[in-house]
């Protein structure tokens, strides 16, 4: 990983978040210890309203894949933050977040967003961050 300090990239992330949104972005690391040595394995989770709606790794069997690498949700947050705002719809990454991140951000209102497909997570958030509208 790069050395990206997560309450900074934390702190840029809730910067575009929109307001009214009960989501908390938590990334954990974890040290596990291998064969060859310890490592530090990433734990991230996204609550909304408290419950836990997306998670990775989203088995133990990518949990135990060993270090840090650069698909992580921190990279991909860090990537998508980095956009320039024109390319916001644009974005995809492997971890599955591009979808949330875009239904979180202030910054792509209601008619940019409500013919993307969406996961059923983002499609959460998407309704309640737009309930008084879809009314």
């Amino acid at each position: 990983m790069k050395g990206h300090r997560w309450n900074k990239v934390k702190q840029r992330l809730l910067d575009v978040t929109a307001s009214g949104l009960d989501i908390s972005f938590n990334n954990n690391p974890i040290r596990r210890k291998y064969r060859c040595g310890e490592y530090k394995v990433v734990h991230f989770h996204i609550k909304l309203a408290g419950e836990i709606i997306w998670r990775y790794p989203t088995n133990s069997k990518q949990f135990d894949s060993g270090p840090y690498y650069e698909n992580t949700p921190i990279e991909a947050i860090v990537n998508y933050l980095d956009l320039n705002r024109d390319n916001l719809l644009e974005y995809e990454d492997i971890v599955g977040l591009s979808d949330i991140l875009k239904v979180c951000d202030k910054r792509i209102g209601y008619n940019r967003l409500k013919n993307l497909e969406l996961s059923d997570v983002a499609k959460k958030i998407f309704d309640l961050r737009f309930k008084n509208i879809l009314v």
